[in-house]
């Protein structure tokens, strides 16, 4: 006999050993899968078991190579089946079953073996039945005794086997809801009702019922029919007992199923993949003639099965070694081939079987027999140097590939998406984003979440915060009435500067205002907010988001805020205008705006209105004769450029000559010229009478501006005419740092126009009382006049609504609050904080008639009102600056 090392040492060893690794992987296609053959190797007197455990070790050694699933089943004695009553062809099929279904740690078999472990309990009741019969003081099994064993052995069995010269008995847990399709295996699992049916119409004692389908048994009767009448014919009760070969082929059939079912191709609710290998069975056909009748039976297993494509094949790998002759297994066997030449014997064999198969005589056993001759002496490193094909869990690796990803992607796309850590951005059904906000960098560094938020908008100032809590508290108050109005909230949450900062507070305080108000009305106002970044960079953004929100159901009536007049600003307005969406403006003026979509409004006058009012100060009471204009030269910034042509404009028209047209640089490779130096050049006013600096940038570039011109001026400067921007820098308290400043200033709406008095200002609204109560300091805080556009701009969307719901509240859901904004005129005109909103010119329904402008002069406490025109409820607007000398 050969050792172990030897076994294997054969001419052609390596072509046999990697034909056979081949053979054992599985395609990835699933109907690539090739028929798998009986291999019948026949070995010298005494070493089959030997090269059956060389091939073992060999195909096993490597941990990510090889089968998954190797079962190497010595043969059995007949002297050890008289023990228990056990044939030799079930011990070897137990033991087969349970190397196969056995878990990694301990002898609990897991839930593939189930069909195998009833067979088995049938057969262990035919046992029982006729040891009870040849026992004469032993009452002989009863139906009632064949229902109570059946119903307890159908929760669990334990199959026994044979494993290192002792007996062993392994659990097999019958739970038939794990054989269920997947459409019934989770509700199953949720309702124990729906569990306890599906056990009945689809556990695995139904195969018993309908084993076999219209396929033909060549041999013997097909053991068929309930579970419970199999039980009784195996205890005797009723029927001919079954025969020794109808027990072989239930017990075998059993088995295969159970590994067809368990490599099958399930990808949902069970196993994810078939597994990379097939089970292989290496079986000893020495010192008995189990295994002979074993390989005979598999066979006609497979003959009698249906021609059904591989969806019913068995996924079995049998190797099979024994001195006998494959004509004593099977007398139809072609001849037999030699081990080194495996891939023809196959092709042939497979091109046999295909001829052969609509006639069930398929000839299943595959022959080999190994040379004679001594092997070459190299052969054994050869051996050593074949391996099976590396064995690469891809689907684990794909699990924890996803599982590492998902711990990356997960608090990524939350960082990029502006959510909290852990919290998922991604829906899979529908599939997109669940987030209507992203992180952007401002130009300082820092970043910012644009977009459409849910809720209050992260990454703002702490001095946003005490406006955004109560407009949270008053959407949760509209949101239970289920006829609210939804209004969408567009400006820069992250200015980036703190003028900007403060502006937006005043704006958050003002819409508060207005939505407070609206809670006891019909129509309460439920308000989103969404942020176009710095210096609205991102509106065109937001403006896709919001329209994004209302395609998947939200009622937005319209959208109020935009900021400043921008390019991005100008593209939101149009994509909102595309959707029917109103937009009204609270302090945007550009006439851009108006053109890019008819459901755009706005609350302030426009740009030329401005340059109008502005002109007319300029001739009549600063007596200019000549100007020097000073502005953005960023193109993106619409505002600045068109009121400075505006201005260039009406300044010629009033005859006042325009000497200088100038725009400052924002960036440091953006068009323009230094806005320090600009500030310098503008000195050059000092030196003519009569001529005047107009300023019409940001207010961010305004002290800038100022330090240059201190720098040539030596405190000696010109009378400057800036717009509303400026106010924003004014009201920081830092033009006090530039002494003898010379500055007036457009103002769109301030608490200036009723003067320095508190009280006075107070009587003129509610809005101011309001203001006092939730924030403080109404007077002082209303300067800036943010708050009073916005508290306007909501209003005028509450009065739209109400014009249209007093109609067709239908007409809201299509249309929105454009119907409603033409009735806004006359007597239906809304009485704003900031000035009459009338909306009844025909050339221009856009923007409000006459509505109020002011002039303000910065002085060394709070500012004062130098002019004012336009419509006031009530008209008493009485200038307190003292005249200019």
């Amino acid at each position: 006999m050969r050792s172990d090392r030897d076994a294997l040492g054969f001419d052609g060893a390596p072509e046999f050993l990697t034909w056979l690794f081949s053979l054992a992987r599985r395609p990835r296609p699933f109907r690539a899968e090739e028929p798998l053959p009986l291999v019948h190797v026949r070995t010298a007197e005494g070493s089959a078991y030997a090269f059956l455990s060389a091939l073992h070790q060999h195909w096993t050694k490597h941990r990510l190579r090889g089968a998954r699933r190797i079962a190497l089943v010595p043969a059995t004695r007949t002297a050890e089946s008289d023990a228990d009553g056990r044939s030799d062809e079930e011990r070897l099929l137990a033991s087969a079953a349970v190397h196969f279904f056995q878990r990694r740690r301990g002898r609990r078999l897991g839930p593939g073996a189930r069909h195998f472990a009833l067979a088995s309990w049938l057969v262990s009741l035919r046992r029982e039945a006729t040891d009870r019969t040849s026992d004469a003081d032993s009452p002989s099994l009863s139906e009632k005794e064949v229902s109570r064993q059946l119903r307890a052995h159908f929760a669990g069995y334990e199959i026994v086997h044979d494993e290192g010269g002792r007996t062993h008995r392994s659990s097999v847990p019958l739970a038939a809801i794990s054989d269920l399709p997947w459409w019934i295996k989770l509700p199953a699992f949720l309702v124990p009702l729906a569990s306890s049916i599906a056990a009945i119409l689809f556990g695995p004692h139904k195969w018993f019922e309908h084993r076999g389908g219209r396929r033909q048994q060549r041999d013997a009767e097909l053991l068929t029919g309930s579970l419970l009448d199999l039980a009784r014919r195996f205890a005797g009760l009723e029927g001919e007992a079954p025969s020794e070969s109808q027990i072989r082929s239930l017990l075998t059939d059993a088995l295969l199923e159970d590994l067809r079912r368990a490599h099958g191709k399930k990808v949902l609710f069970g196993r994810l993949r078939r597994g990379p290998t097939h089970p292989v069975l290496l079986l000893e056909c020495e010192g008995g003639e189990a295994a002979v009748t074993l390989l005979k039976t598999i066979a006609e297993v497979r003959n009698a099965r249906p021609r059904r494509g591989p969806f019913k094949r068995d996924p079995l790998l049998v190797v099979a070694a024994g001195p006998q002759s494959a004509t004593d297994i099977d007398p139809r066997v072609p001849d037999v081939a030699q081990a080194g030449s495996p891939e023809t014997a196959y092709e042939d064999w497979r091109r046999n079987l295909e001829e052969r198969y609509a006639k069930r005589e398929r000839v299943w056993l595959l022959p080999f027999e190994l040379p004679e001759a001594s092997p070459a002496p190299t052969i054994h490193d050869r051996v050593r140097r074949t391996r099976p094909p590396l064995r690469i869990p891809w689907t684990s690796f794909a699990a924890i590939a996803a599982l590492v990803a998902g711990l990356i992607a997960v608090p990524v796309t939350s960082y990029e998406f502006c959510r909290p850590l852990w919290s998922p951005s991604v829906a899979l059904w529908p599939p997109g984003i669940r987030d209507d906000l992203r992180r952007e960098q401002l130009p300082h560094g820092d970043d910012q979440c644009v977009g459409l938020a849910d809720g209050i908008p992260p990454l703002v100032s702490r001095e946003l915060d005490q406006p955004l809590d109560e407009i949270a508290k008053y959407n949760a108050k509209a949101e239970s009435d289920p006829d609210h109005l939804t209004v969408v909230h567009l400006t820069m949450f992250s200015p980036g500067t703190d003028q900007g900062v403060r502006a937006t507070r005043e704006e958050l305080r003002g819409i508060a205002i207005a939505q407070r108000e609206t809670l006891g009305l019909d129509v309460p106002v439920r308000l989103l907010l969404a942020n176009a970044g710095a210096r609205m960079q991102f509106a065109d953004v937001a403006a896709e988001e919001i329209v994004d929100a209302k395609h998947r159901g939200e009622r937005i009536a319209a959208v109020v805020g935009l900021g400043l007049s921008t390019h991005t600003t100008i593209e939101a307005v149009r994509i909102l205008g595309r959707e029917g969406i109103a937009s009204v403006g609270s302090a945007t003026t550009a006439e851009g705006l108006a053109q890019a979509s008819q459901f755009y409004y706005q609350v302030s006058p426009d740009n030329n209105r401005q340059a109008q009012f502005a002109a007319r100060h300029a001739k009549d009471q600063l007596h200019a004769r000549r100007a020097r204009i000073y502005h953005s030269a960023d193109p993106k910034d619409i505002y600045s450029a068109e009121l400075a042509q505006a201005m260039e404009q009406e300044l010629t028209n009033a005859q006042v000559h325009v000497v200088e047209k100038e725009g400052y640089r924002v960036t440091a490779d953006g068009p323009g010229e230094r806005v320090h130096q600009l500030g310098r050049n503008a000195c050059q006013a000092t030196q003519v009478d009569g001529e005047i600096v107009v300023y019409t940038g940001r207010a961010e570039e305004f002290e800038d501006f100022l330090v240059g011109m201190r720098s040539r001026c030596q405190n000696q400067y010109p009378q400057i005419l800036a717009a509303d921007d400026v106010s924003r820098f004014v009201l920081t308290g830092r033009s006090q740092n530039y002494p003898e400043l010379k500055l007036e200033y457009i103002m769109l709406a301030s608490s200036a126009m009723w003067g320095v008095n508190c009280e006075r200002t107070r009587a003129q609204s509610n809005f101011y009382k309001s203001y006092e109560e939730l924030f403080g300091r109404a007077c002082d805080e209303n300067r800036d006049g943010r708050a009073l556009l916005t508290y306007d701009a909501l209003t005028v969307v509450r009065q739209a609504a109400t014009n249209v719901l007093a109609r067709d509240a239908a007409v809201l859901d299509k249309q929105g609050i454009a119907a409603g904004m033409h009735e806004i005129s006359g007597r239906g005109e809304v009485t704003g904080v900031s000035g009459d909103l009338d909306y009844s010119d025909p050339d221009n329904p856009q923007i409000p008639v006459e509505k109020a402008i002011l002039l303000l002069r910065a002085t060394s406490g709070q500012p004062c009102l130098v002019t004012a025109e336009g419509k006031f409820s009530p008209p008493e607007v009485k200038p307190d600056c003292p005249a200019s000398g």
